[in-house]
């Protein structure tokens, strides 16, 4: 009887070993929480789990995760540390990361511990980079990247198939790509932009963001899932904004044109938000580049669409269709009229060519309700148009009637002055943080409106 018992006992606590797991929830961004009986692996193809023993989960995508928290005291560590992360608390986020490499893996989680410590060695980097400890940060990423890449870290069950890239940073053949630990392509974007904080722009590209984009559309291709476009189009917009900063204006066209190719795949070749805008940034790249001619063709087609949609048949009043314009189409042509301005700004010698400017400001202000870059931007325009204006007419002088004096004015100048007092008024005070309210030009602009607006 006794050894019965005995043998039954044993019986149970083996059991009970085999079924340990690394059990715990998957948050996502839904709100919904998934209990999940075993985390078995989080790659860059989502969140592989089982619901119970041998009942697979539904796939949870990396970006619909919001939060994976184990189960257990042990897991306490790992479980804030994206909180931490988040609340940019980088001591702590290093040093609980680094706890969670310095542990054995508690029981159960033989097969998912590997995944979890490369995950920590993740967030270890990230600490460096929330330091602004730009040298660190790229050490430490890079080291996660290659010990991600190594073949026994590569997950190879529920992934995406078929995705194979060559690493810049440890320059291996990468197969099962698939099988990535899951903060690999948000590891590969925070080295570019480590690298750009260097100042290191064209080993951010190599290194970084070309294989970022190669991998991620990789990914949308075997996989279907769009999204992983979003990576590309981040790291292509940092680029594309640091070569702006640098007054390399080619490289942001370069850049921007990328972005507005990468967009119209994301959307499967439709237009989007994203590709209109990047249309209008290789515009505005053109003009600061001295080819006006280039830049207006990526103006002209959004504006004479416009023009021709409000023609006016004699004796008839123009009715708009429902819903006729889009937001993104209402975008795209808001900065289409501020680039046509600026073109023409671009080369204006007389009062007739900064009118004709001003007038393409107006209309990209009175009609749409823009984005604070479009709209600051043409709000510039128009002041510093109108600025003009009054200097080009301050010989032109009339009459008028002033505390009981009569005296000549340029009255010309004086209305163009004091319009454009209007339009810097609601630059520097509505939309004060934006990069035109900061431009050179304003103060010349603000002497001039002194000049001439009056009392």
């Amino acid at each position: 009887m006794k050894n019965l018992i005995l043998a039954t006992t044993v019986a149970a606590l083996c059991a009970g070993v085999l079924s340990a797991a690394a059990g715990g929830v998957i948050q996502t961004k839904d709100g919904k929480a998934n209990t999940a009986y075993d985390i078995q692996a989080q790659t860059v193809s989502g969140i592989i789990w089982e619901s119970e023993r041998g009942r697979p989960g539904t796939k949870v995508k990396p970006w619909e995760v919001d939060g994976v928290r184990y189960s257990g005291n042990a897991m306490d560590e790992f479980n804030g540390l994206s909180r931490k992360l988040a609340g940019g608390q980088s001591g702590r986020l290093i040093s609980d990361a680094q706890a969670i490499l310095n542990m054995k893996a508690p029981s159960g989680f033989d097969d998912a511990w590997s995944g979890i410590q490369l995950s920590a060695k993740y967030y270890i980097a990230m600490g460096y980079y929330l330091q602004n400890d730009w040298e660190g940060a790229v050490t430490q990423l890079e080291d996660y990247i290659k010990e991600c890449e190594k073949a026994d870290n590569l997950y190879d069950k529920s992934v995406v198939p078929r995705v194979d890239f060559t690493s810049k940073v440890s320059g291996k053949k990468v197969s099962n790509a698939g099988g990535l630990n899951r903060f690999y392509l948000d590891a590969l974007e925070a080295l570019g932009l480590a690298y750009l904080k260097k100042g290191e722009a064209k080993t951010a590209s190599d290194k970084a963001f070309g294989p970022l984009m190669e991998l991620t559309e990789n990914l949308a291709s075997n996989s279907g899932d769009k999204e992983y476009f979003d990576w590309g189009l981040r790291a292509l917009r940092a680029s594309a904004r640091y070569a702006e900063e640098q007054k390399d204006y080619k490289g942001a066209r370069d850049a921007y044109d990328d972005l507005a190719r990468v967009a119209l795949k994301k959307q499967g070749g439709k237009p989007s938000r994203a590709s209109y805008e990047a249309q209008l940034k290789v515009g505005f790249m053109q003009i600061l580049e001295g080819d006006t001619r280039g830049a207006q063709a990526r103006f002209y087609e959004a504006v004479k669409a416009w023009k021709e949609a409000h023609k006016v048949n004699p004796g008839r009043s123009w009715q708009p269709r429902p819903e006729w314009i889009s937001s993104d189409l209402a975008y795209l042509t808001a900065g289409s009229f501020l680039g046509q301005g600026l073109v023409t700004a671009a080369t204006a010698k007389k009062a007739e060519d900064w009118a004709e400017a001003l007038e393409n400001f107006s209309e990209s202000l009175s009609i749409f309700n823009a984005d604070d870059e479009i709209r600051s931007k043409a709000l510039l325009g128009a002041a510093n148009a109108c600025a003009q204006l009054a200097e080009l007419n301050k010989g032109v002088l009339v009459e008028v009637k002033r505390n009981d004096k009569t005296e000549k004015v340029a009255l010309s100048s004086e209305n163009y002055a004091k319009l454009a007092d209007k339009y810097v008024s609601e630059l520097t005070s509505l939309l004060g943080k934006t990069k035109a309210a900061e431009d050179e030009s304003l103060p010349g602009i603000q002497k001039i409106i002194n000049t001439y607006k009056g009392d």
